[in-house]
């Protein structure tokens, strides 16, 4: 299944869930489910609310509900969504924690001279960053090299703390999509990329997310980047240095990872900044991303206002 959060009636945004079946909306398909007589689940009210998927995850029991709705999907027929007016907002808008992981394919590390890192190099994004996966997104004033990166985002369905690599995809909930937007002339200014990495809208996300279980193997996907129709990046999972287990038993020896937290596992090559010159974006580019299973998002990049 594939989550969503999209914009109701009064403006609100709803989470959603898209089937075999059809896209439905979640709180009416809980509606259908507590009919049928299977047990509340305390506190999923206030996910519903929010339209939070991050608040949704960390409810203890949603598992029975999800089940429930992964068997028997046509029981919510009547909360079915039409989807050519259904508008999208990042699938997962309040992370706990929105981690980066740096030179984590083998082809970046080369086209930006750098040797394979003993360990992951790691950042930090923040909420403000997270913007839906068709929003237009305002160039900043103060930079002059904004740059892409395509990434598989990784979103934790359980606490995860001390976990083995053997054991760490336990506790992933899904895959999303995430450009990783870049201020390059201010990311490099200091040891630290974090000021280059934390711009309002740097973080567009989604379409949605999709579970694990439906994605198979997080090292057999394709990640494509196109800006104005030319392809600038090719690359496959397989060519991450640290894969998706040993990412999140890593992490969760650092700290103790909660539902809803989302991890951006780095960008194969084709970035901006390696091109000869380099190509960064300017108002007006579109850049759209695909990974293959998990879905295709697509931005325009505006000039500040």
């Amino acid at each position: 299944m594939e989550f969503l959060r999209y914009k109701g009636t009064r403006g609100r945004y709803r989470l959603g869930v898209r089937t075999p079946e059809g896209l439905y909306d979640l709180a009416a398909c809980y509606s259908r489910y507590r009919e049928m007589g299977l047990r509340a689940i305390p506190g999923i009210a206030v996910a519903f609310a929010q339209g939070s998927l991050r608040t949704l995850l960390a409810r203890p029991g949603v598992g029975d509900f999800l089940a429930a709705v992964r068997l028997s999907g046509a029981h919510c027929r009547s909360a079915a969504l039409r989807e050519d007016t259904v508008a999208l907002g990042a699938p997962l808008h309040d992370p706990g924690r929105f981690i980066g992981i740096g030179l984590n394919y083998r082809c970046h590390a080369r086209e930006v001279g750098q040797s394979i890192p003993v360990e992951p190099p790691l950042f930090a994004k923040w909420a403000n960053a997270i913007s839906g996966p068709q929003d237009e997104i305002m160039l900043p004033m103060n930079s002059q090299a904004i740059d892409y990166e395509v990434e598989l985002g990784v979103v934790m369905g359980q606490r995860a703390s001390r976990v083995s690599v053997n054991d760490a995809l336990d506790y992933v909930f899904g895959y999303t999509v995430i450009n990783d937007v870049s201020a390059r002339d201010i990311q490099f200014r200091t040891s630290q990329w974090l000021a280059g990495k934390i711009g309002d809208g740097f973080a567009p996300m989604g379409p949605g997310v999709v579970e694990r279980d439906d994605i198979g193997p997080s090292q057999g996907l394709t990640l494509e980047t196109w800006v104005n129709g030319e392809l600038r990046q090719h690359g496959h999972t397989s060519d991450m240095i640290y894969d998706v287990p040993a990412l999140v038993s890593y992490l969760s020896h650092l700290v103790t990872l909660e539902p809803g937290d989302v991890i951006a596992t780095g960008t194969p090559a084709g970035v901006g900044m390696s091109r000869k010159p380099p190509r960064y974006l300017h108002p007006g580019d579109i850049v759209r991303m695909r990974i293959a299973g998990v879905g295709t998002i697509e931005n325009r990049f505006c000039a500040p206002r």
